[in-house]
């Protein structure tokens, strides 16, 4: 009858340990700097972080310092500009940066919702790419992408809105959060 007491008093021990050794596990995971958000091949609106926009190519951060919206009259082209460097005029040129680029050809992006979900989704006029400095070169990424984007507001001069967009590179990179863009006519 004893050894069955101890049996069971181990046993329980034992639950009691590995409890809390998931517990712990989980708490780590919870609390990384990337705030649960995981590169997807698929995504939704409900994906979309509410935290000011985070970058990361791999493992590295990528902070995100300039976010322009340029709109080519000429072209008609739109561009979202997410970057890692402030140019030295509000619509300058960003040199030697890492920046992430959202762009519609010839139409412009109002006030909604835009969705590639997946890799897989073909839409025309569409691209996305990202782009680091190795030394003095740079070095384009134009992989398969997706994304989820949400225009909540627009004026002449900024437009706030929420997004995330993973490329299918190596290293899963992704851009995800909530921004303020500064308006360049072009």
């Amino acid at each position: 009858m004893n050894i069955y007491k101890i049996l069971l008093n181990v046993i329980f021990i034992a639950l009691l340990i590995f409890g809390c050794k998931k517990q712990e596990i989980k708490e780590q995971t919870t609390s990384s700097g990337k705030e649960n958000i995981t590169w997807k091949e698929v995504v939704n609106f409900n994906d979309i972080p509410d935290f000011p926009i985070r970058g990361y190519i791999g493992d590295k951060e990528i902070k995100i310092e300039y976010i322009n919206f340029e709109r080519w009259r000429g072209s008609g082209d739109n561009t979202f500009y997410f970057s890692s460097k402030k140019p030295q005029n509000k619509c300058g040129a960003v040199v030697k940066d890492t920046a992430f680029r959202l762009t519609k050809a010839n139409k412009n992006f109002e006030e909604q919702e835009f969705i590639k979900e997946s890799f897989n989704t073909a839409l025309d006029g569409y691209g996305a790419d990202f782009h680091v400095y190795v030394g003095e070169e740079s070095k384009d990424f134009s992989v398969p992408w997706n994304c989820a984007l949400k225009i909540d507001y627009m004026d002449e001069t900024k437009l706030q809105g929420k997004i995330i967009m993973c490329f299918k590179d190596e290293k899963k990179s992704w851009i995800a959060g909530s921004f303020e863009a500064i308006i360049c006519n072009y």
